[in-house]
Parts: C-alpha cells; structure tokens; sequence
C-alpha cells in the first residue's frame, strides 16, 4: 500500500511539473542546500512574503514591452546595447530598477533631468565595456506610494487604471494582506523575474551573465530578486540600508529601525515583519545570512560614509560576514578577486557614476568570463 501512494505521490508530481513547466514556473522554487532552503523559508514567511505566481501564463513579450494579463500589468525596457551584440557575440547584462514616477506625486522636473542625466552616463559607461543596460520602472508592477501620498485612501474613479499592479491581479492590496503576503518589495523582485524572462527570449543578450542592481528600497529589491531567482549571476546593493544588506542586530542610533519601516513604509515588507519591531536585535535570522544566499554566485553591496540612516558600517560587515558562505564552498569569498566586493563612497544617500563605475570594475571579469 504504501509502495502503490509512492507511485500515485510521484505521478501527482510529474502532473504538477508539466503545468508548471507550461508557462507558470513555480513562483518560489526550493534550493539544493537544505540550510539554504530553510534560512529562505524564513525570510519569506517572516519578512519578505511569498510571490503567489511565477511566470504567467497570459505573459506576451511586444518588443521591449511585458505584458502581463493581456497588458493589464505592462512593463515597459529601456533598452540599451553595446556595439556588436548579436546572436553569434550575446553580451551580459546589467539590469538597474528605477522608481522616476509614482502617482500621485511624480518626481519633481528638476530631480527627473537630474536622474535623467545620470540615467545616460549610466547607459555610456555600461555599453563601453561592452555590457548592455536595462532599466525599468517598478511602479508599473507595484506602486510605491500606499501610505505617504495616501493612496488607499483615494476614491475608485480617482485612481489610474490597474494602479495596484500586480497585486490587482494576483493579490496583495492594503485591505487583504496575512501574514506572508508578499509586500512591495518582494513584487518588485518578481517584476525582476519577469524582466529576465525577456532576456532569455533575446538571441543578443546573455541570459547567463546577468547582474541586477538598486538603490536604496530598489537595492533591497535586487538582493532579493538575486536570493529569489538564481538566474541571476550577480546582485548588487546601493545604500540599501534596513530590510536591505544592514544587519538588525547591530542597530545604533540614527539607523533606520523596522518599526520605522513599518510605521512609513507598510507595504514594503510582508506583515509578519511587525512581530520582530519590538526586538529586532534578536531576530532569529539576520541580513548577513540572508546575503549569503547569494552563494556561490557573486555579491556587491555599496554604501555611502553619510549615510547614517541606512548605516554602512553595517552594511559592509554583513557582506563581509556573509562572505564565509563562499569560503565554506572553498570560493574566495571577500576581497580583491573575490565573489563578494563592495565599497564604501564619501558622501550621502545617492546612486552616483562613481558607485557604478566601481560596480562594473567588480563585474569585469566575473560577468565578462564567469567562472
């Protein structure tokens, strides 16, 4: 009897894998090392939340346009390419998030020319090394702006078609959250997810040597998109700062704290997250075990000498900390040729030229000849 529920287990299974495999990918699929596996569990039942889909299956590729549910979620690629790129040369990818607009309050005009400006340095730098650049706007999956701009407070016929995203589609919303529904964050990994999907439909691009990037809550969001899905070969931090590359455990004042998050940025995080605000030092797993996810692909985290509220001190001893997963695998872990790098930049909370050109030192020779 129990020989024959081993068969009717195992065929469910195989069953399950050809829906899957169909066009819906398992939305959070298990890694091989089972500690691994468990420190993940974690960080998305208590922190993060859980994406209740993967690919979808309505996905459409138009161009350099996603469109999810038959274009109720769009999202739009700037796409940027290296001379040569083609289908015999593929190139890497460096895949950046932006967040330039959010209703109802877009980014004032001077602000916009100013990130416009740094946008195209980006684009010249990264294409000159021969990298092709990325860039997407999170807010087409998921808006950023529940709280402060008041949002959930606004009247149906005053919101813009699908403003919930994703979270309209799949779940999410203010008013039905539990525990480990995916917050803000997390959905801006899947948009990730989604994004790579596309690269790997592009004979050009080298879906095997792809690095996605952040600043600030979007470096939080390429750490996980980088944990999450482990087609990513690199992720990379800018000023993440808390529930990004800062450790809990070692808060000081004038570091930002969870419950701030929380207070401010409810969204952000799953709503489990609230149980640790009274005591975030002692949480039962930290942020330096949550980079070593990353292991044995490759990790940078950037920080900024004034950026106290995200605390790079902290930031850099979490990478540092989470380099012992490399070396554990007998891979040189932090340092010079290393699979975990960083930085520490004079100055304030800003994702500069200089950041990125430091960032793609890092990447030459681990995105151009992976190891």
């Amino acid at each position: 009897m129990n020989g024959m529920r081993m068969i009717l287990s195992c065929a469910l299974f195989a069953c399950a894998v050809a829906v899957f495999g169909d066009g819906l990918t398992v939305a959070e699929p298990p890694r091989k090392d089972p500690k691994q596996q468990r420190v993940k569990e974690w960080f998305l039942e208590n922190y993060y939340g859980r994406a209740p889909v993967g690919r979808p299956i309505g996905m459409k590729f138009h161009g350099n346009d996603i469109r999810i549910e038959g274009g109720k979620v769009t999202i739009h690629l700037d796409v940027t390419l290296p001379p040569g790129a083609s289908r015999d040369k593929p190139c890497p990818v460096i895949l950046v998030a932006d967040r330039r607009s959010c209703f109802p309050t877009p980014i004032p005009a001077d602000q916009l020319k100013a990130i416009d400006k740094t946008h195209a340095e980006f684009r010249r730098m990264a294409t000159e090394r021969g990298y092709a650049l990325i860039m997407w706007n999170v807010n087409e999956v998921a808006p950023d702006c529940w709280l402060l701009d008041r949002y959930v407070k606004m009247k149906p016929e005053e919101l813009p078609p699908n403003a919930w995203g994703v979270f309209g589609l799949y779940g999410g919303e203010p008013d039905g959250r539990h525990g480990d529904t995916w917050g803000t964050i997390r959905a801006w990994a899947w948009g990730h997810s989604r994004v790579m999907d596309w690269i790997e439909s592009q004979s050009n691009l080298d879906a095997k040597r792809v690095a996605v990037c952040g600043h600030s809550r979007l470096g939080k969001a390429a750490l996980v998109a980088g944990v999450t899905d482990e087609r990513f070969l690199m992720a990379y931090s800018n000023d993440s700062g808390v529930g990004g590359a800062h450790p809990h455990r070692l808060w000081k004042p004038g570091v930002c704290t969870l419950k701030f998050v929380n207070e401010r940025h409810l969204h952000w995080l799953c709503l489990n997250s609230r149980k640790f605000e009274a005591d975030e030092r002692n949480m039962p797993h930290d942020m330096d075990e949550f980079l070593a996810l990353m292991a044995p692909r490759y990790l940078y985290v950037a920080s900024a000498s004034d950026d106290q509220w995200a605390g790079p001190e902290g930031e850099q001893f979490a990478a540092e900390m989470a380099s012992r997963a490399w070396e554990r695998m007998n891979l040189k872990g932090w340092g010079y040729g290393g699979h975990v790098g960083g930085h520490v930049r004079k100055g304030r909370h800003d994702f500069t030229p200089y950041d990125f050109g430091l960032f793609l030192d890092f990447c030459d020779g681990r995105l151009t000849n992976p190891k």
